[in-house]
Protein backbone atom coordinates (compact mmCIF):
# COMPACT_ATOMS: atom_id res chain seq x y z
CA UNK A 1 0.00 0.00 0.00
CA UNK A 2 2.82 2.36 0.86
CA UNK A 3 4.61 1.61 -2.39
CA UNK A 4 1.56 2.60 -4.40
CA UNK A 5 1.32 5.88 -2.61
CA UNK A 6 4.99 6.59 -3.17
CA UNK A 7 4.85 5.85 -6.88
CA UNK A 8 1.65 7.76 -7.66
CA UNK A 9 3.29 11.22 -7.91
CA UNK A 10 5.42 10.03 -10.87
CA UNK A 11 2.42 9.37 -13.18
CA UNK A 12 1.55 13.04 -14.05
CA UNK A 13 5.14 13.80 -14.93
CA UNK A 14 5.14 10.97 -17.43
CA UNK A 15 1.87 12.20 -19.07
CA UNK A 16 3.17 15.75 -19.37
CA UNK A 17 6.28 14.55 -21.17
CA UNK A 18 4.14 12.65 -23.75
CA UNK A 19 1.78 15.55 -24.56
CA UNK A 20 4.64 18.02 -24.78
CA UNK A 21 6.41 15.84 -27.26
CA UNK A 22 3.30 15.69 -29.48
CA UNK A 23 2.91 19.47 -29.32
CA UNK A 24 6.55 20.00 -30.28
CA UNK A 25 6.17 17.66 -33.24
CA UNK A 26 3.05 19.50 -34.49
CA UNK A 27 4.78 22.87 -34.15
CA UNK A 28 7.83 21.68 -36.05
CA UNK A 29 5.73 20.23 -38.87
CA UNK A 30 3.66 23.43 -39.12
CA UNK A 31 6.79 25.55 -39.43
CA UNK A 32 8.09 23.28 -42.16
CA UNK A 33 4.76 23.51 -44.04
CA UNK A 34 4.62 27.31 -43.84
CA UNK A 35 8.23 27.54 -45.00
CA UNK A 36 7.48 25.27 -47.96
CA UNK A 37 4.41 27.31 -48.99
CA UNK A 38 6.36 30.55 -48.70
CA UNK A 39 9.26 29.24 -50.74
CA UNK A 40 6.86 27.84 -53.36
CA UNK A 41 4.99 31.16 -53.63
CA UNK A 42 8.27 33.01 -53.92
CA UNK A 43 9.38 30.67 -56.66
CA UNK A 44 5.98 31.03 -58.43
CA UNK A 45 6.09 34.81 -58.23
CA UNK A 46 9.59 34.75 -59.58
CA UNK A 47 8.47 32.59 -62.50
CA UNK A 48 5.48 34.90 -63.17
CA UNK A 49 7.79 37.93 -63.05
CA UNK A 50 10.14 36.34 -65.50
CA UNK A 51 7.31 35.41 -67.88
CA UNK A 52 5.66 38.86 -67.88
CA UNK A 53 8.71 40.96 -67.26
CA UNK A 54 8.80 42.23 -70.86
CA UNK A 55 5.29 43.73 -70.60
CA UNK A 56 4.70 47.34 -69.59
CA UNK A 57 2.35 47.84 -66.58
CA UNK A 58 0.84 51.08 -67.94
CA UNK A 59 -0.93 49.63 -71.00
CA UNK A 60 -2.02 46.60 -68.99
CA UNK A 61 -3.63 48.78 -66.40
CA UNK A 62 -5.36 50.93 -69.04
CA UNK A 63 -6.75 47.85 -70.78
CA UNK A 64 -8.03 46.43 -67.52
CA UNK A 65 -9.71 49.73 -66.67
CA UNK A 66 -11.28 49.85 -70.12
CA UNK A 67 -12.63 46.32 -69.81
CA UNK A 68 -14.06 47.12 -66.42
CA UNK A 69 -15.67 50.30 -67.80
CA UNK A 70 -17.21 48.40 -70.72
CA UNK A 71 -18.58 45.74 -68.40
CA UNK A 72 -19.97 48.41 -66.10
CA UNK A 73 -21.64 50.20 -69.01
CA UNK A 74 -23.18 46.97 -70.26
CA UNK A 75 -24.92 46.48 -66.92
CA UNK A 76 -27.32 49.25 -67.98
CA UNK A 77 -28.86 47.12 -70.72
CA UNK A 78 -32.19 45.61 -69.72
CA UNK A 79 -35.18 44.06 -71.44
CA UNK A 80 -38.94 44.29 -70.80
CA UNK A 81 -41.02 41.24 -71.67
CA UNK A 82 -44.45 41.49 -73.34
CA UNK A 83 -47.17 42.20 -70.82
CA UNK A 84 -44.75 44.06 -68.55
CA UNK A 85 -43.79 47.69 -68.03
CA UNK A 86 -40.62 49.15 -66.55
CA UNK A 87 -40.18 52.15 -64.28
CA UNK A 88 -36.80 53.89 -64.41
CA UNK A 89 -35.70 55.93 -61.41
CA UNK A 90 -32.62 58.15 -61.29
CA UNK A 91 -31.39 58.74 -57.77
CA UNK A 92 -34.90 57.94 -56.58
CA UNK A 93 -36.74 60.29 -58.95
CA UNK A 94 -38.81 58.76 -61.74
CA UNK A 95 -37.51 59.62 -65.19
CA UNK A 96 -39.47 57.06 -67.24
CA UNK A 97 -42.84 56.10 -65.65
CA UNK A 98 -43.78 53.37 -68.14
CA UNK A 99 -41.30 51.74 -70.52
CA UNK A 100 -42.73 49.60 -73.31
CA UNK A 101 -41.66 45.99 -73.88
CA UNK A 102 -38.37 45.52 -75.68
CA UNK A 103 -34.60 46.05 -75.21
CA UNK A 104 -33.65 49.33 -73.49
CA UNK A 105 -30.75 51.05 -71.80
CA UNK A 106 -30.45 53.01 -68.61
CA UNK A 107 -27.50 54.41 -66.69
CA UNK A 108 -25.78 51.73 -64.60
CA UNK A 109 -26.08 51.40 -60.88
CA UNK A 110 -26.13 53.44 -58.67
CA UNK A 111 -27.41 56.18 -60.97
CA UNK A 112 -30.51 54.53 -62.41
CA UNK A 113 -32.70 51.77 -61.11
CA UNK A 114 -35.22 49.70 -63.06
CA UNK A 115 -38.35 48.08 -61.60
CA UNK A 116 -40.38 45.80 -63.87
CA UNK A 117 -44.10 45.37 -63.19
CA UNK A 118 -46.59 42.90 -64.67
CA UNK A 119 -49.42 45.06 -66.04
CA UNK A 120 -51.51 42.48 -67.94
CA UNK A 121 -52.16 39.77 -65.37
CA UNK A 122 -55.58 40.05 -63.74
CA UNK A 123 -55.31 39.43 -60.02
CA UNK A 124 -58.14 38.14 -57.89
CA UNK A 125 -59.14 38.77 -54.31
CA UNK A 126 -62.11 37.39 -52.38
CA UNK A 127 -63.63 39.12 -49.38
CA UNK A 128 -66.09 37.66 -46.91
CA UNK A 129 -65.61 34.05 -48.05
CA UNK A 130 -64.57 31.83 -45.18
CA UNK A 131 -62.96 29.09 -47.31
CA UNK A 132 -59.43 29.92 -48.57
CA UNK A 133 -59.02 30.11 -52.31
CA UNK A 134 -56.78 27.60 -54.05
CA UNK A 135 -53.35 28.93 -55.09
CA UNK A 136 -54.20 32.22 -53.45
CA UNK A 137 -53.31 31.82 -49.81
CA UNK A 138 -52.53 34.83 -47.62
CA UNK A 139 -50.88 34.89 -44.22
CA UNK A 140 -54.09 36.27 -42.72
CA UNK A 141 -56.93 33.77 -42.24
CA UNK A 142 -60.13 34.44 -44.23
CA UNK A 143 -62.76 36.40 -42.34
CA UNK A 144 -66.43 37.18 -42.83
CA UNK A 145 -67.61 40.55 -44.06
CA UNK A 146 -70.64 41.74 -42.12
CA UNK A 147 -72.33 45.06 -42.71
CA UNK A 148 -75.28 46.88 -41.19
CA UNK A 149 -78.11 47.60 -43.63
CA UNK A 150 -80.13 50.80 -43.74
CA UNK A 151 -82.85 49.31 -41.56
CA UNK A 152 -80.31 48.09 -38.96
CA UNK A 153 -80.13 44.46 -40.06
CA UNK A 154 -76.85 42.53 -40.10
CA UNK A 155 -76.01 41.12 -43.53
CA UNK A 156 -73.17 38.80 -44.52
CA UNK A 157 -71.59 39.84 -47.83
CA UNK A 158 -69.35 37.80 -50.12
CA UNK A 159 -67.54 39.66 -52.90
CA UNK A 160 -64.91 38.66 -55.47
CA UNK A 161 -62.89 41.48 -57.04
CA UNK A 162 -60.51 41.37 -60.00
CA UNK A 163 -57.84 44.02 -60.47
CA UNK A 164 -54.59 44.78 -62.29
CA UNK A 165 -51.86 47.40 -62.41
CA UNK A 166 -52.72 50.45 -64.52
CA UNK A 167 -50.01 52.97 -63.51
CA UNK A 168 -46.68 51.25 -62.78
CA UNK A 169 -45.04 54.38 -61.35
CA UNK A 170 -47.69 54.94 -58.67
CA UNK A 171 -47.74 51.24 -57.94
CA UNK A 172 -43.96 51.17 -57.33
CA UNK A 173 -43.83 54.30 -55.20
CA UNK A 174 -47.04 54.14 -53.16
CA UNK A 175 -47.74 50.45 -52.59
CA UNK A 176 -45.41 49.50 -49.79
CA UNK A 177 -46.94 46.12 -48.96
CA UNK A 178 -49.00 43.39 -50.65
CA UNK A 179 -51.47 44.94 -53.13
CA UNK A 180 -54.23 42.51 -52.20
CA UNK A 181 -54.36 44.06 -48.73
CA UNK A 182 -55.03 47.53 -50.18
CA UNK A 183 -57.73 46.18 -52.47
CA UNK A 184 -59.27 44.12 -49.68
CA UNK A 185 -59.34 47.01 -47.20
CA UNK A 186 -60.74 49.44 -49.77
CA UNK A 187 -63.40 46.92 -50.74
CA UNK A 188 -64.39 46.31 -47.11
CA UNK A 189 -64.72 50.04 -46.49
CA UNK A 190 -66.82 50.53 -49.63
CA UNK A 191 -69.18 47.65 -48.82
CA UNK A 192 -69.63 48.80 -45.23
CA UNK A 193 -70.48 52.32 -46.38
CA UNK A 194 -72.79 51.43 -49.28
CA UNK A 195 -74.80 48.70 -47.58
CA UNK A 196 -76.02 51.23 -45.01
CA UNK A 197 -77.87 53.07 -47.78
CA UNK A 198 -80.23 50.21 -48.65
CA UNK A 199 -82.77 48.26 -46.60
CA UNK A 200 -82.26 44.55 -46.21
CA UNK A 201 -85.13 43.73 -48.59
CA UNK A 202 -83.47 45.66 -51.40
CA UNK A 203 -80.12 44.01 -50.69
CA UNK A 204 -81.64 40.56 -51.00
CA UNK A 205 -83.71 41.27 -54.13
CA UNK A 206 -83.80 44.19 -56.51
CA UNK A 207 -80.93 46.32 -55.22
CA UNK A 208 -78.10 43.82 -55.72
CA UNK A 209 -77.20 44.86 -59.27
CA UNK A 210 -77.03 48.56 -58.46
CA UNK A 211 -75.10 47.78 -55.26
CA UNK A 212 -72.52 45.78 -57.22
CA UNK A 213 -71.89 48.69 -59.60
CA UNK A 214 -71.72 51.15 -56.71
CA UNK A 215 -69.17 48.96 -54.90
CA UNK A 216 -66.94 48.93 -57.97
CA UNK A 217 -67.07 52.69 -58.38
CA UNK A 218 -66.52 53.36 -54.68
CA UNK A 219 -63.56 50.97 -54.45
CA UNK A 220 -61.94 52.45 -57.56
CA UNK A 221 -62.39 55.92 -56.13
CA UNK A 222 -60.60 54.91 -52.94
CA UNK A 223 -57.73 53.29 -54.85
CA UNK A 224 -57.34 56.43 -56.95
CA UNK A 225 -57.37 58.53 -53.81
CA UNK A 226 -54.54 56.41 -52.39
CA UNK A 227 -52.69 56.71 -55.74
CA UNK A 228 -52.04 52.98 -55.85
CA UNK A 229 -51.96 52.67 -59.63
CA UNK A 230 -54.43 49.76 -59.45
CA UNK A 231 -57.62 49.47 -61.49
CA UNK A 232 -60.68 47.37 -60.67
CA UNK A 233 -61.50 45.12 -63.61
CA UNK A 234 -64.66 43.56 -62.18
CA UNK A 235 -66.65 43.12 -58.98
CA UNK A 236 -68.87 40.09 -58.46
CA UNK A 237 -71.29 40.31 -55.55
CA UNK A 238 -71.57 36.60 -54.81
CA UNK A 239 -74.00 36.72 -51.90
CA UNK A 240 -75.74 39.14 -49.61
CA UNK A 241 -77.61 37.09 -47.09
CA UNK A 242 -78.64 37.27 -43.44
CA UNK A 243 -76.75 35.37 -40.73
CA UNK A 244 -77.46 31.66 -40.30
CA UNK A 245 -79.53 32.05 -37.13
CA UNK A 246 -82.15 34.18 -38.90
CA UNK A 247 -81.85 32.73 -42.41
CA UNK A 248 -85.08 30.71 -42.09
CA UNK A 249 -87.10 33.78 -41.18
CA UNK A 250 -85.69 35.72 -44.11
CA UNK A 251 -86.43 32.79 -46.41
CA UNK A 252 -90.05 32.79 -45.27
CA UNK A 253 -90.29 36.52 -45.85
CA UNK A 254 -88.84 36.19 -49.33
CA UNK A 255 -91.26 33.38 -50.14
CA UNK A 256 -94.19 35.52 -49.03
CA UNK A 257 -92.87 38.43 -51.05
CA UNK A 258 -92.56 36.27 -54.17
CA UNK A 259 -96.09 34.95 -53.63
CA UNK A 260 -97.31 38.51 -53.31
CA UNK A 261 -95.56 39.49 -56.53
CA UNK A 262 -97.06 36.46 -58.29
CA UNK A 263 -100.59 37.34 -57.19
CA UNK A 264 -100.09 40.94 -58.23
CA UNK A 265 -98.90 39.84 -61.65
CA UNK A 266 -101.89 37.53 -62.03
CA UNK A 267 -104.26 40.34 -61.04
CA UNK A 268 -102.60 42.67 -63.51
CA UNK A 269 -102.89 40.05 -66.22
CA UNK A 270 -106.58 39.57 -65.50
CA UNK A 271 -107.08 43.33 -65.51
CA UNK A 272 -105.21 43.64 -68.78
CA UNK A 273 -107.49 41.05 -70.34
CA UNK A 274 -110.71 42.42 -68.85
CA UNK A 275 -110.27 46.17 -69.18
CA UNK A 276 -109.80 46.20 -72.98
CA UNK A 277 -112.90 44.06 -73.38
CA UNK A 278 -114.90 46.38 -71.15
CA UNK A 279 -113.61 49.38 -73.06
CA UNK A 280 -114.66 47.76 -76.32
CA UNK A 281 -118.12 47.11 -74.98
CA UNK A 282 -118.33 50.69 -73.75
CA UNK A 283 -117.34 51.99 -77.17
CA UNK A 284 -119.96 49.71 -78.76
CA UNK A 285 -122.67 50.98 -76.42
CA UNK A 286 -121.66 54.55 -77.10
CA UNK A 287 -121.80 53.93 -80.84
CA UNK A 288 -125.22 52.29 -80.51
CA UNK A 289 -126.47 55.16 -78.37
CA UNK A 290 -125.19 57.68 -80.88
CA UNK A 291 -126.90 55.80 -83.70
CA UNK A 292 -130.16 55.58 -81.74
CA UNK A 293 -129.94 59.28 -80.97
CA UNK A 294 -129.40 60.10 -84.62
CA UNK A 295 -132.33 57.88 -85.62
CA UNK A 296 -134.67 59.39 -83.03
CA UNK A 297 -133.66 62.90 -83.95
CA UNK A 298 -134.13 62.15 -87.64
CA UNK A 299 -137.53 60.53 -87.01
CA UNK A 300 -138.62 63.36 -84.80
CA UNK A 301 -137.45 65.90 -87.36
CA UNK A 302 -139.35 64.03 -90.10
CA UNK A 303 -142.46 63.80 -87.95
CA UNK A 304 -142.31 67.48 -87.17
CA UNK A 305 -141.85 68.28 -90.84
CA UNK A 306 -144.76 66.04 -91.75
CA UNK A 307 -146.90 67.71 -89.10
CA UNK A 308 -146.01 71.13 -90.51
CA UNK A 309 -146.98 69.98 -93.95
CA UNK A 310 -150.19 68.45 -92.60
CA UNK A 311 -150.99 71.63 -90.75
CA UNK A 312 -150.58 73.61 -93.94
CA UNK A 313 -152.90 71.24 -95.78
CA UNK A 314 -155.36 71.33 -92.91
CA UNK A 315 -155.59 75.10 -93.06
CA UNK A 316 -156.00 75.02 -96.80
CA UNK A 317 -158.77 72.33 -96.65
CA UNK A 318 -160.44 74.05 -93.74
CA UNK A 319 -160.70 77.22 -95.74
CA UNK A 320 -162.02 75.30 -98.76
CA UNK A 321 -164.35 72.69 -97.21
CA UNK A 322 -164.72 73.68 -93.62
CA UNK A 323 -163.02 72.57 -90.47
CA UNK A 324 -165.53 69.81 -89.64
CA UNK A 325 -165.07 67.94 -92.92
CA UNK A 326 -161.34 68.14 -92.79
CA UNK A 327 -161.19 67.08 -89.13
CA UNK A 328 -163.50 64.13 -89.80
CA UNK A 329 -161.40 62.99 -92.75
CA UNK A 330 -158.26 63.13 -90.64
CA UNK A 331 -160.07 61.14 -87.98
CA UNK A 332 -160.91 58.40 -90.43
CA UNK A 333 -157.32 58.26 -91.76
CA UNK A 334 -156.03 57.96 -88.23
CA UNK A 335 -158.47 55.13 -87.46
CA UNK A 336 -157.28 53.28 -90.59
CA UNK A 337 -153.68 53.56 -89.40
CA UNK A 338 -154.47 52.47 -85.87
CA UNK A 339 -156.74 49.57 -86.86
CA UNK A 340 -155.68 48.49 -90.36
CA UNK A 341 -157.74 45.24 -90.29
CA UNK A 342 -160.97 46.85 -89.19
CA UNK A 343 -163.57 47.67 -91.88
CA UNK A 344 -164.96 51.14 -91.48
CA UNK A 345 -168.52 52.10 -92.66
CA UNK A 346 -169.87 55.58 -92.66
CA UNK A 347 -173.64 55.96 -92.08
CA UNK A 348 -175.70 59.03 -92.37
CA UNK A 349 -177.66 58.66 -89.15
CA UNK A 350 -178.94 62.16 -89.34
CA UNK A 351 -181.42 61.12 -92.04
CA UNK A 352 -182.33 57.88 -90.26
CA UNK A 353 -180.33 55.54 -92.37
CA UNK A 354 -179.53 52.06 -90.95
CA UNK A 355 -178.70 48.63 -92.26
CA UNK A 356 -177.45 45.30 -91.00
CA UNK A 357 -173.69 45.27 -91.26
CA UNK A 358 -173.56 41.49 -90.98
CA UNK A 359 -175.91 40.98 -93.89
CA UNK A 360 -174.14 43.61 -95.86
CA UNK A 361 -170.85 41.89 -95.43
CA UNK A 362 -172.30 38.46 -96.38
CA UNK A 363 -173.94 39.77 -99.56
CA UNK A 364 -171.25 41.99 -100.93
CA UNK A 365 -168.23 40.24 -99.48
CA UNK A 366 -165.77 41.68 -96.98
CA UNK A 367 -164.07 44.79 -98.27
CA UNK A 368 -160.30 45.09 -98.38
CA UNK A 369 -158.28 46.39 -95.45
CA UNK A 370 -158.67 50.09 -94.98
CA UNK A 371 -161.68 50.28 -97.37
CA UNK A 372 -164.65 52.39 -96.13
CA UNK A 373 -168.14 51.74 -97.36
CA UNK A 374 -170.26 54.80 -97.45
Amino acid sequence: MDEDVAESPKSPSTADDGSGKIARDVAIKSKLLVRAIAEGGRFAFADFKVALGHLRPGPLLAGAVMLIAIGYALTGVYSVAPGEAAVVRRFGAIVQPSVEPGLHYRLPWPVDRVDIVDVTSVRREQVGISAPEEEHIHPEPPAKLQALSGDTNVVDVEVIVQYQVREPANYILNVEYAPYRIVRDALRASVTRLVTRLPVDALLTSGRQSLQQAIREETQSRLDQYRTGLVIVGVDLQKAFPPANVADAFTAVNTAREEKARLINEARGYANSLVPEARGQAQQLKAQAAAYRSAVLARASGTARAFDLLWDEYRKNAEAYGEDVTRYRMYLETIEKIMPRVQVYALDTAKGGSFNLRLYGAQNGAPTNGEAER
